[in-house]
């Protein structure tokens, strides 16, 4: 059984990792509707930090890739009064996200699922 110790130990490390990120995400959205940017910025960035990289990859999740791309938009917004706009507003960002979740499949197309 000594391999279920550090497998219940990685779990849990993981389930806090995933905790603290989503509780950084929530401060970073609160900060955005301040219009608080630079704040949102480095939370967005502090949460995907927070989060361990695929174990089957080694590279960010797409949670964490989500969490870089919303403090790239924060931080591009750094020193402006602008409010949030809704991504059918911001087609560049739609097109982000969508050319992220092709990546995303084909990759795992690759891997036979």
């Amino acid at each position: 059984m000594p391999t279920t110790i550090p497998a219940f130990i990685d779990a849990g490390k993981a389930r806090a990792a995933s905790a603290d990120a989503a509780m950084l995400a929530q401060a970073a959205k609160k900060a955005q509707a301040a219009l608080q940017w630079a704040l949102a910025a480095s939370l967005y960035d502090q949460a995907a930090d927070a989060l361990q990289p695929n174990p089957h990859t080694g590279k960010e999740t797409m949670q964490a890739q989500a969490h870089r791309r919303s403090a790239r938009n924060c931080q591009a917004l750094v020193g402006t009064t602008a409010p949030p706009r809704a991504i059918k507003d911001a087609p560049e960002y739609g097109h982000m996200t969508r050319q992220a979740i092709a990546e995303h499949d084909e990759e795992w197309r690759g891997h036979g699922l």
